[in-house]
């Protein structure tokens, strides 16, 4: 046996040797790539680590403000505060100066807003005086009614969002549902009903659109959030020690933003669930929330308050 091994090697040339020498080193070469290649992806599919940093408060002025419920801003970085106890929508600037005050819609007396939204340059205010949603411009004039809720024959909802094509997301709180309403299509979806399994509500008080078209609802009855698909499956529900969830929104890398009442606090909450992080803001209750870039501002009462948060993002976890 050892005789024919010599005899072999005898035929084989010193340059095939060398050939099947490099194909051995082109082999291992590729088996490290390809395991960097695997460590590389696995990496990529855990979060950047964010938190939360707050950089000031300023109290809002006491002659400007009497009860302010809402907060939401235009992609130009322009803040806007429904105020319901004045009866009236305020543009605001960083530090929380009134730059200006909404018109009054024709026929109406008086504003009721308790919940407003902004898409593009198209601000969207929920009035419970007359139980609709109407549409101003950004710059405070009335534009028209987008939608009757009195006409829809359902209750003044609690909260609302609007989305890029213009559906529109309603909390119906007594009602323990969300509907979502599609003038284009020309439909109408419920989801909720009165209990704690999945897809069931209970006193829902926020509801926010992802940017795939699915949207969240704070249930918070049961402190948790759930999560439903474009056309109204339910697709989870997270609790993450929640306490008292209330204004919703998304950030524009698709992070949940939660104001807790009952904890106080502003959290940060991934696209499926999962704390990110928890800012406790003191003695004052968070009311409602809204982002630009990695800036988040949150609306406080007692006294009125304008909070400014920084969201910091760092290297992979996994570094």
């Amino acid at each position: 046996m050892r005789r024919s091994a010599r005899i072999l090697a005898a035929f084989i040339s010193p340059a095939a040797a060398q050939r099947a020498l490099q194909a051995r080193i082109a082999f291992f070469v590729l088996l490290w790539c390809l395991g960097g290649a695997a460590r590389a992806a696995a990496q990529s599919d855990v979060p950047p680590a964010i938190r939360l940093r707050l950089e000031s408060v300023v109290v809002l002025a006491a002659r400007d403000f009497i009860q302010p419920v809402a907060i939401a801003a235009g992609p130009l970085g322009r803040l806007f505060i429904a105020d319901v106890g004045r009866g009236t929508v305020l543009r605001v600037g960083p530090d929380g100066r009134v730059l200006y005050e909404f018109e009054t819609p024709p026929n109406v007396a008086a504003l009721l807003p308790i919940d407003l939204e902004v898409t593009g340059f198209r601000v969207y205010v929920l009035d419970a005086q007359s139980s609709a949603l109407l549409r101003f411009g950004d710059e405070g004039g009335f534009l028209d009614v987008l939608r009757s809720f009195r006409a829809d024959g359902v209750e003044t909802p609690r909260a609302i969002a609007v989305d890029r094509m213009v559906r529109v997301l309603a909390a119906l709180t007594s009602r323990h549902q969300a509907r979502l309403f599609d003038g284009s299509q020309g439909t109408e979806t419920i989801v909720g009903g009165f209990g704690t399994r999945p897809g069931e509500l209970s006193r829902p008080l926020g509801v926010a659109f992802a940017p795939d078209g699915s949207f969240y609802v704070a249930d918070t009855g049961n402190a948790r959030i759930q999560r439903f698909s474009a056309v109204g499956n339910f697709m989870g529900a997270f609790s993450d020690s929640l306490g008292e969830p209330r204004g919703l929104t998304v950030g524009p890398t698709g992070e949940l933003f939660v104001a807790d009442a009952r904890r106080r606090s502003l959290w940060l909450l991934g696209p499926a669930g999962g704390a990110r992080d928890e800012l406790r803001l003191g003695p004052q209750n968070p009311v409602d929330v809204t982002v630009v870039g990695d800036t988040a501002w949150v609306l406080e009462d007692s006294p009125p308050a304008l909070a400014r948060l920084r969201v910091e993002r760092t290297a992979d976890e996994r570094k």
